[in-house]
């Protein structure tokens, strides 16, 4: 008989990524910092579409009893199902990624538990969606990290990446009371343009350290590492 065990709280911990500035095509943002030469008249903002935007961390809490192989719906701030959509608050289009971070900690210090798999926290973007995930070693364990297919216009948001979590089936004793976190860094590129497919690849390759495949609309079909 499986183990009943409580998730206090999957915490999803939206780290708010907002910068000014960039150079064309290879002006990425992480965190509150900015990656290139200043250029006039545009700004790169990358920030979060789920009511907590302008927060640079907001918790979700997941209450209920959860068991080994359960699966679990996710929803925003606002309550609308799915969690981690990305907003273009700047003037320039942008190619948008998201790296989430998996991991247990002890529900009473919320310190991070090293020694319990974070793989066994499993989050998939939904088919449809429009984000692609990478192959390691940018996905692997407790880290995975999604791109955004289509660059983000300005004061445009990108579909939700999650709208669940599943949590492995052979967990063990130790997994019993600890709680559930994600945590999640968007970053952004800005996009040149359709015409600039070259300009488009290598400012994700400067910046990102990956090689973008892109059809003629400047969409991202494929990560290559």
């Amino acid at each position: 008989m499986k183990k009943r065990f409580l998730l206090m709280g999957a915490a999803l911990v939206l780290v708010a990524a907002t910068a000014v500035g960039g150079s064309l095509a290879a002006g990425q943002i992480e965190g509150d910092r900015a990656v290139g030469a200043p250029l006039a008249a545009t700004t790169l903002q990358i920030g979060w579409a789920d009511g907590q935007t302008r927060s640079p961390a907001a918790e979700y809490r997941l209450t209920q009893p959860v068991m080994p192989g359960d699966t679990v719906a996710l929803a925003d701030a606002t309550g609308k199902a799915g969690v981690y959509s990305v907003q273009n608050t700047g003037s320039v289009a942008a190619y948008v990624r998201v790296t989430v971070t998996k991991y247990w900690a002890d529900e009473e210090n919320n310190g991070k538990r090293t020694d319990l798999d974070g793989s066994a926290i499993q989050v998939s973007a939904p088919a449809g969606s429009g984000w692609l995930e990478s192959d390691p070693p940018f996905s692997s364990g407790e880290t995975q990290t999604f791109y955004f297919c289509r660059p983000i216009s300005p004061q445009e948001a990108s579909e939700a990446l999650l709208q669940s979590l599943a949590v492995d089936a052979a967990l063990g004793n130790e997994y019993t009371d600890k709680t559930i976190r994600l945590e999640a860094v968007a970053e952004g590129v800005q996009f040149a343009g359709a015409a600039h497919g070259d300009v488009n690849q290598k400012g994700i390759l400067t910046s990102w350290g990956v090689l973008a495949q892109l059809d003629e609309d400047g969409n991202i079909t494929a990560i290559e590492q």
